[in-house]
């Protein structure tokens, strides 16, 4: 209890003690000292003296003792023994440094709340956000065509839902009368368990006009025991650079591509189609080996006889993975040329772009990567969908988006 009542007299007298020491010295030396020292503890005979400054104990006592005591005495009264020692407990700090770390530490606080409250607010608008998708309109041109040609691109969909049955999405589709239709992989997590999905939306989609299945990695796993790259592919086939066969990937059994062209929409798989839109002659071209050490090892034959038979045709390149137009250097890929997976990099950072993906890491722009929007390949537009999965509560500022394409002749 003694203790205690000495203390509450510390704190009582401490503040008139350093105002009259900032009356007696120059301003120059209190700037220096007052935050370097305080009261520790008063009892009948004592006064003790607590110094926690960085310079030495030896120069506070040569500069201050003298004039620290006259101002003890003329606080407390004389008939005090003072004591002036370094402070040795790691936690003890002077008033004021008390109340500035008070201060700090409710800042800090209070700037962990905002910056929680401004996340929840965040996730929450976009995960609302992203219940819709919007539509992503691009126009280039080609001498090939006499009149315009409409491309709708459907990417990453992940088996998410618009609607009861998907009714949005169709109806949207439908309303913006496309001439050809193009899924660039990943329309389902497993070919196992979504087939039926697929199956529904390969119905619908080709009912509204000519569309094409390219498989993404998901669809690409769960239809082949092995990676398509040209190491698993030799070691599965037994083949090497002199006796590849590109028709290998073709002759594999696949029933779930059998469902979906009884469904009516086209499977191509390191192969092209060619229709007639109106007047016109478009050929569409889908890639399986969308890994760079694969593409060329299975698939040059017939993407080069792609790109050099009727040279007038209207080329369309299609591949879930955009990653060979980063890697190779070719005069000509074709007249337009579609890719998804990269969800437009999860998040978009205004001005800094898209955030990361799996394969580039933290802004893969940065370094070339192609992830969101219009790029130029060999002089053609490469259009990189951010894709239409809308179940991730880590997507921001990257609502899911449909991709229409106008293709004119200027």
């Amino acid at each position: 209890m003694e203790n205690t009542k000495y203390m509450e007299k510390t704190e009582k007298y401490q503040d008139s003690i350093k105002e009259l020491f900032k009356e007696i010295v120059p301003e120059e030396m209190y700037d220096t000292w007052a935050d370097t020292f305080e009261i520790e503890c008063v009892d009948e005979k004592h006064v003790v003296v607590t110094y926690h400054g960085i310079e030495s104990i030896k120069k506070f006592k040569k500069q201050c003792k003298r004039t620290l005591i006259s101002c003890i005495y003329s606080v407390l009264g004389t008939g005090k023994k003072i004591k002036i020692t370094k402070m040795r407990s790691h936690g003890k700090f002077s008033a004021k440094t008390k109340k500035n770390i008070r201060a700090a530490r409710f800042f800090v606080i209070g700037m962990i709340f905002v910056c929680i409250a401004t996340a929840v607010i965040v996730v929450l608008c976009s995960y609302i956000g992203n219940r819709n998708f919007r539509e992503t309109f691009y126009s280039t041109s080609s001498i090939k065509i006499d009149s315009p040609i409409r491309v709708i691109q459907v990417s990453d969909l992940h088996k998410a839902s618009y609607g009861k049955n998907n009714e949005d999405l169709f109806e949207r589709v439908e309303a913006l009368k496309p001439d050809i239709i193009i899924c660039t992989g990943d329309i389902v997590n497993s070919v196992k368990t979504d087939a039926e999905y697929a199956v529904a939306l390969g119905k619908r989609l080709s009912a509204i006009a000519p569309s094409y299945y390219i498989y993404g990695n998901n669809e690409v796993e769960d239809i082949y025991d092995f990676p398509l790259n040209e190491k698993a592919m030799d070691k599965k086939f037994g083949f090497d650079k002199t006796n590849r066969d590109e028709m290998a990937l073709l002759k594999i059994e696949d029933a779930f591509e059998a469902k979906l062209e009884a469904a009516g929409i086209k499977v191509l798989k390191n192969e092209k189609d060619t229709i007639k839109v109106k007047t016109m002659t478009v050929d569409v071209y889908g890639v399986l080996t969308s890994n760079p050490s694969a593409f060329w090892s299975y698939s040059e034959k017939a993407f080069l006889d792609y790109t050099q038979t009727n040279p007038d045709n209207l080329k369309i390149t299609a591949v879930h993975e955009p990653f060979i137009f980063e890697e190779f250097q070719h005069d000509f890929w074709g007249d337009l040329m579609l890719a998804g997976h990269t969800h437009g990099g999860v998040v978009r950072v205004p001005v800094l772009g898209p955030l990361y993906t799996h394969e580039g890491g933290l802004f893969p722009e940065r370094d070339g990567d192609f992830v969101y929007g219009r790029y130029d390949a060999a002089g053609k537009p490469l259009i990189v969908s951010a894709g239409l999965e809308n179940t991730s509560v880590y997507r921001m500022n990257n609502q899911p988006e449909l991709v229409i394409i106008d293709i004119n002749k200027f």
